[in-house]
């Protein structure tokens, strides 16, 4: 009898796991379409469009029910668990010797499944994990580079914050929350049907101050988890906000670092240690601050868990111990009561349990999908320029907008042909770099007028302190994608005096450090040689070289580049020199009585 009843469980699987598949299927189809009309639903489902691509499809889905099929496996298993430890127990307590070995045998089995089982479940976990990764990291950084999207959200004083925390850390824990969260909810719905008819078929009538409840342990221990879970959630509700600005107080405070780290020179040459560790201490203490919130918050809640988890280690027993003494079940019984509400207890208590990781991950959710609303509300402004038919620039009542909608330039017209070179002069602080930008359309906060010049691919914008990439010199220089051919290369660093330089060029380093702030701006001179662009901006793009050096740089783009268009911004008088027109910001049009170079 006794292994007669765990073979019918052993032959009901198969059917019951396509019962249970396509009834969890429905469910979670269901679940989907409700949560879609919630802000918690359309959070998560502009994050995962990304993994659910037309060309992904198909293998993901099928991934997905492949995990479906995982947890629903765990779960049968921990039913046949059950059932083989009720046999044995019974076993024992009849002196069956032949169902005893009988059942020692399905132990074996038993652990030979849960291995395998446990094997391919990770397998499948992580695969499913690591692709998704990949997509939503592509999405994240995808949506952040295009149309100068990390240039404008820099620009602006209420961007995202700690979008570097976002793209990296935030991505891998809101899939690795994701995976653990859903995995649990669907174990804990298919658990407590499950464990739910095994207690019912297990209980008898509890008489409580003399009233007899038919089947009323699972009424019991149903109200027990139900008031345990309310609780939990009154106790953990703050943990949600306290979870967010941890988030936002240790991407501040790693960003602190990192400005450290990348201004470590200047930092040394003002004696700024003092300042940059109060700095760094008022970020930290923050942290520290919020971490003593959820510090207590966490003890009363985990405190409370606690308890009840004691209470529920001997609950089931002194439940079922009357019909248990009165000879109505035997020990097997008791043993399966145990397992039964154990499971039952997890299954229902999984949100209680969970509530600290959801609030964590609720903000990771509102951090992504934040970024992602982010990039849609800054797509590139509409710059009033058109490409020139010749190589001209010129722009007509021009005006400028500062982020708030104020206007930091008004009315700037001037005309520059093929070979003429501009010089802008003017205070600091009046608007000379944004007007460059806006001339190489990067200005992201509008713009009106007319503006005529050659198309983006033709324009190169060097700034004072030029950006170089990690790896070779070679890299650096060619930087973003500039594949000139080796005499082309040396001949340029020849011209621009860095004729050392050829011997390190696939050496790999920090050249952004590595190099003086003279040997920068000569190399940005390097890539005005071999991209040969129809218009340079230059901005302040010689203020760290002596003016014998600056002056044959200058000769030598305009022998190189006769008929490109040179702006430069600057504040020295030699430069009038290389120039045949001066904008005064603020002023009108000066043509210089200099001659073209």
């Amino acid at each position: 009898m006794k292994q007669e009843q765990w073979k019918i469980e052993l032959l009901n699987s198969p059917l019951w796991l396509v019962q249970s598949f396509f009834g969890v299927l429905l469910f979670c189809l269901i679940a989907a379409f409700l949560l879609h009309r919630t802000a918690f639903g359309q959070r998560f489902e502009r994050i995962l469009r990304p993994c659910l691509a037309r060309s992904n499809r198909i293998r993901v889905c099928l991934l997905l029910a492949a995990l479906l099929l995982m947890v629903l496996l765990e779960v049968r298993i921990s039913v046949l668990n059950s059932f083989f430890y009720k046999g044995l127990y019974d076993s024992l307590q009849d002196r069956a010797a032949a169902a005893f070995w009988f059942f020692a045998g399905i132990n074996s089995a038993l652990v030979v499944c849960k291995i395998i089982h446990a094997l391919a479940d990770e397998l499948l976990e992580q695969v499913f994990m690591i692709r998704w990764l990949e997509k939503l990291n592509a999405a994240l950084t995808q949506s952040w580079l295009a149309h100068k999207n990390y240039y404008r959200l820099h620009m602006r004083r209420h961007a995202p914050d700690n979008i570097d925390q976002r793209i990296q850390q935030d991505a891998q824990d809101f899939i690795a929350s994701t995976a653990e969260l859903v995995r649990g909810l669907i174990n804990a719905i298919v658990s407590t049907i499950e464990f739910t008819v095994i207690l019912w078929n297990l209980s008898g009538v509890l008489s409580v101050l003399g009233l007899e409840i038919p089947r009323g342990m699972v009424m019991f221990i149903y109200l027990f988890i139900l008031f345990a879970t309310a609780t939990s959630v009154w106790i953990g509700l703050p943990l949600v906000k306290l979870n967010f600005q941890n988030e936002h107080f240790n991407g501040n405070y790693r960003y602190a670092l990192v400005r450290v780290r990348d201004h470590a020179e200047s930092i040394a040459f003002y004696n700024g240690e003092a300042a940059e560790g109060r700095n760094l201490r008022r970020h930290f203490a923050h942290i520290i601050r919020n971490r003593w919130q959820i510090v207590f918050r966490s003890l009363g809640l985990n405190g409370f868990n606690t308890g009840i988890t004691q209470i529920s280690n001997l609950l089931p027993l002194m439940l079922q111990a009357p019909r248990f003494f009165a000879g109505q079940v035997k020990i097997g019984d008791m043993h399966q009561t145990v397992q039964a509400f154990n499971r039952l207890q997890r299954a229902l208590s999984f949100f209680r349990n969970s509530y600290k990781d959801f609030t964590a991950y609720q903000a990771r959710l509102e951090r992504l999908d934040g970024f992602f609303q982010s990039m849609q509300n800054h797509l590139p402004y509409r710059q009033p320029q058109h490409e020139a038919e010749n190589c001209i620039l010129q722009a007509d009542k021009l005006t400028l907008h500062r982020n708030n909608g104020d206007i930091l330039l008004s009315d700037v017209s001037f005309r520059a042909q093929s070979g003429d070179s501009i010089l802008i002069r003017g205070p600091s602080g009046c608007g000379k770099t944004s007007l460059l930008r806006a001339l190489a359309g990067l200005w992201p906060f509008g713009s009106s007028g007319h503006m005529a010049g050659p198309a983006r691919e033709h324009i190169l914008f060097v700034p004072q302190r030029p950006y170089t990439p990690q790896g070779s010199l070679r890299r650096a220089i060619c930087y973003p994608n500039i594949r000139p051919d080796e005499h082309q290369l040396a001949a340029a660093l020849e011209a621009c005096r860095l004729g050392y330089l050829k011997e390190l060029l696939d050496t790999e380093d920090d050249w952004q450090h590595k190099l003086s702030p003279g040997e920068l701006q000569r190399i940005a001179f390097v890539r005005i040689l071999i991209t040969r662009p129809r218009l340079v901006l230059l901005d302040e793009a010689t203020a760290a070289l002596d003016e014998e050096t600056e002056a044959a740089l200058y000769r030598l783009i305009r022998q190189e580049l006769p008929d490109s268009i040179i702006v430069s911004i600057g504040h020295r008088s030699t430069l009038n020199a290389f120039h045949n027109q001066i904008i005064c910001v603020g002023e009108t049009l000066i043509d210089c009585s200099t001659s073209r170079i």
